[in-house]
This record gives C-alpha cells, structure tokens and sequence, in this order.
C-alpha cells in the first residue's frame, strides 16, 4: 500500500522525465486521496523552501528542490495500479525527518496552491 512518505518514480502528465513522487499525507480511507510533491534538480530560479542534498534519500545526488507549485492530488489505489503495470516505480520511504521538513514547506512555500496548503492544514500528516 502506498501512504505518507512513501516515493514514486513517475512522470508529469504530458512529461517523459520521471521525477520522483513523495505522499506528503495520510491518504483518506474512503477516497484514497492523498497530496504529493515531487523533487526537482535545483535551479537558479527554483523555489528554495525546502532543499535536499545527497544522504538526504537515496534517490538524491545533487542540490535538489521540492517543487511545491506542483503539488497535487492523488487517489493512491490509481498509484498502486500505476507500481503494479510496472508504469512507476516504488523507491524508498523518506526518512521522518526530511517528510517533516517537507510537510513545513507545504504549508510555507508561497508557491503551494491555496487548494493544497488548505488541505493539508486539517489533513492527517
């Protein structure tokens, strides 16, 4: 089952570049939604909220950035369909620390959605 710190190999919609996927909330146990924030090589222009360096999961190997703009929805019985047709691909869970690192910036980065941060403010984290 997929839930909260759990990493997904997988691309944006309408990308063929996977990045990786972390759920940032408890997903609900009717609807299976959950938020997920993805991880981006930092940039000059990047949003520097929250950034991860190597040790920080093992997927990491350079100065990279949560790319909170992109935060979104997702129903996690989809992303569990997606790991088992072998579409993505499961990494590992995120340590405690770096998912509450993550989980502040959500909630201050200023280029979350409103949507999202209102979530997450009353969501199982």
């Amino acid at each position: 089952m997929t839930g909260l710190g759990d990493t997904v190999l997988m691309p944006k919609p309408g990308q063929e570049t996977a990045h990786l996927w972390i759920i940032v909330t408890a997903p609900e146990a009717g609807s299976g939604q959950a938020v997920m924030v993805n991880l981006t090589t930092q940039r000059p222009h990047s949003d520097t909220t929250v950034v991860l360096n190597a040790g920080d999961h093992p997927f990491v190997r350079h100065p990279t950035v949560v790319n909170f703009s992109d935060a979104r929805f997702v129903d996690v019985r989809q992303l569990e369909q997606g790991i088992r047709a072998g579409y993505f691909t499961a990494q590992a869970t995120c340590t405690a620390r770096v998912l509450q690192r993550i989980q502040a910036g959500v909630l201050t980065s200023q280029f979350t959605p409103t949507k999202i941060k209102t979530y997450c403010r009353t969501a199982t984290l």
